[in-house]
Order: C-alpha cells, then structure tokens, then sequence
C-alpha cells in the first residue's frame, strides 16, 4: 500500500514540477504557453497512473486529487477533462449510469468556476469534500467508513497540492517582478549616465563654436578638429543606452601619453578662458598601457570637470600630473577649490549621491565603474576648503 501511496506521488507531482521549471524559463521570455503546458502535465499524470495501475494493480481514484487541483485553480478545461476520466472510471467500476456520473462532474465543475472562483482555497476543499462524500454514497458500493476516511485523505492531499504549486507560481511570478524592476532600475541608471556625461562633450563643443571666428582660418583649424573629437566621444558615451546593465570596453594598447596630451590640448583653452591656470606635468616618454582611448578619455575630462566647478566662479589652480611606478602608470588630478568634507568623501561614488543642485549623482560612479574595469583604481583625497586630489592608477602594458 505504502509503495502504491509513492508512486501515485511521484507520478502526480512529477508533470507538475516539469509545469513549474517550464514557467520558470517562460518568466524570463514571458507567459505565453503557461495553459499549454500545465494541460500537458494534468495529461500525463493521467496517462501515467492509468499505466502504472494496470501494472501494479489499483485503483485510479486517486486522479481525484488532480481534479480539485484543477478545480482550485479555476480551470475548466482542465477540469473537465479530470472529471471525464473519473466518470469512464466509476461507471466502469459501479456499473452506474455515465450520463449521471457526468452529469456531477460537470455541475460539480460549474460551481467551481462561476460561483466559488473567488473563495479561498480551504473553502473551495471543504465543499468539494462534502460533494464527493454525498455523491459517493449514493453511487458507490464501498463502506460509509472507507467513502468518508479516503475522500477526506485525497482532499487533504489536494489541498496541500494546490497550496505547494499555487505558491510556487506565486514565488516565481514576484522573482519575474524583481528581475523587471532591476530591468527598469537599470534602465533608468543607463538613461541618467548618458544624460549627465553626454553634457561634457556639448559643453566643450558649446565653448569652442562661442569662440570661433569662421573668417579666421587658423581658428578654424584648429578648434574643429577638437569639436570632431569631442562629437565622436558623444556618440561613444550614447552607446551605454544601449547596453543598459553593463559598460562596453574595447581595450587596446595605446600610450597614455598621448591620450593626456588629447586632453590637455582640447581643455586648455576653455579653462584659460575661466580664468583657470593648469599646470600640466607628464614624463617625457611612452608608457603603454591596454586600455579604451574614449573611455579614459571621459574619466579625466569629467574629473576635470568637477574640479572647475569647485572654484565656485573664483579663479583657480589645476595641476595634471602623469607619472608611473614599477607595475603602473598615475594620473592625479590636484585642484585648490572649495574641497569635501568627511561625509561627502565618504559617500562619492554612492549612486545618486550628489552636493550639486542639478547633479545626478552618477558622474563618479561612472568613472570608478570604467577605472574598474581597466583593471585600475580611483582614490580620492580631500579637506573642506582645502582642494581635492584624485589619483587613478592602472596597470602598465607588460
């Protein structure tokens, strides 16, 4: 008996589980077969227990479990087709009419589906007790005793059935809601990063054309170029709309050299224009290292950036310093603005975290996620009203 118990478990929760990892790979893609499949479950259970029941000799009543299962959740498909099974069953079995076998069936179903759909799960377990129990004893053959004990042991099976299915779908329904708010999180982390960082190069842009005379051709040659440069690292910074969760890095190997120079050369001007002095310090020679040219681009300029807007309208001293160790190449960036105290040097680089009015907290985080993946590190040092210096490290080409 106990053997019997077993395999008509695994044989009803087995399709079931097959049901569930089924909508589990569905909920990244959507829920569009969900019926489908769970009618294939109900189907199989079915045929499979009738199978293993001509083999290990017993009875099939146990499909009752499924079909409250069915009745549970509302299904009338599905229940209809439970309920078809145990009529050809008991009219087998009881020599009963089938039309009025049916006939219980299908009220039994009409019930559940138009006046009992919004009851709670115990109420629907507990009529459906009563029905069986009522209809069995006009019906069947069996004892009072063994009708009562064994409806109430396939009830109690279902219930805790349904309950365990119900709120796996349940569970997967709200790790499918989490996955989209993280989906929409990120989303709108992306959009912030090319909103705010895609205002350097057009601010640099802004600048030059402010300045540039069309008749004066060595104007001319000389902002365009850097007016191309600074377009061309917009559409870069563009791109991260449309990789939503994770920055895309093309490493090559390039001399930082040149790379500070490019900065140097296409900054210069705008901050001589601020009333802003640079001292510009870097080693007379190559220093390679394996990197995205634009995207270190962007750390520094935007580092640059935030040390202009900490003069507050006043003058102000920037040095940019390049200088290497034994394992890696240093960019510091030294300003004497108006500096960070404790709590704000401890929160830079929080998401959203921001002392601006009209900042979006993401400039740094965006830096910090680019130096990370180059392998390298940003550190910050600062005192109110005493400067910042910010320090990036990245490893040299070997």
């Amino acid at each position: 008996m106990f053997d019997i118990v077993i395999i008509n478990s695994i044989l009803i929760v087995f399709p079931i589980l097959l049901y569930l990892i089924y909508i589990v790979y569905q909920n990244v893609i959507g829920k569009k077969g969900n019926k489908i499949f769970l009618f294939l479950a109900i189907a199989s259970s079915i045929y499979l227990i009738t199978k293993y029941s001509k083999i290990f000799n017993y009875e099939t009543d146990v499909i009752k479990i499924l079909f409250l299962f069915c009745l549970i959740k509302s299904d009338w498909k599905l229940s209809l087709l439970c309920g078809f099974y145990l009529t050809l069953y008991y009219s087998n079995i009881f020599n009963v009419n089938i039309i009025i076998i049916l006939t219980i069936y299908i009220i039994q179903t009409l019930l559940f589906i138009k006046i009992f759909k919004n009851k709670n799960i115990k109420f629907k377990v507990i009529i459906f007790l009563l029905i069986e129990i009522i209809s069995s004893l006009f019906l069947s053959k069996y004892k009072i005793d063994y009708i009562i004990i064994s409806n109430i042991i396939y009830s109690a099976l279902g219930y805790v059935f349904a309950l365990s299915i119900i709120n796996a779908e349940k569970a997967i329904d709200i790790h499918g809601t989490i996955k989209q708010i993280e989906y929409e999180k990120n989303f709108r982390d992306s959009l912030f990063k090319v909103t705010h960082e895609i205002k350097n190069p057009i601010a640099v842009c802004k600048g030059y054309l402010d300045m540039i005379d069309p008749l004066n051709q060595n104007q001319v040659n000389k902002y365009i170029p850097i007016i191309k440069q600074e377009i061309d690292r917009t559409l870069v910074i563009m791109n991260d709309f449309l990789n939503l969760t994770k920055l895309k890095i093309d490493k090559n190997i390039m001399d930082i050299t040149i790379l500070m120079d490019d900065i140097y050369s296409s900054i210069g001007t705008l901050l001589k224009i601020k009333n802003i002095n640079i001292n510009y310090n870097i080693l007379d020679e190559e220093i390679f290292i394996e990197g995205d040219y634009n995207r270190l681009k962007q750390v520094i300029v935007n580092i640059i950036k935030n040390s202009i807007e900490s003069f507050d309208k006043k003058d102000g001293n920037i040095k940019l310093n390049l200088r290497k160790n034994k394992k890696n190449v240093i960019i510091e960036v030294i300003d004497d603005g108006i500096g960070m105290d404790k709590d704000t040097l401890k929160n830079i680089g929080n998401m959203f975290f921001t002392t601006k009015n009209n900042g979006t907290g993401l400039g740094v985080k965006l830096c910090l996620e680019i130096i990370n993946l180059h392998g390298g590190k940003i550190e910050y040092k600062s005192k109110k009203n005493n400067g910042t210096k910010v320090k990036i490290s990245l490893p040299l080409y070997n």
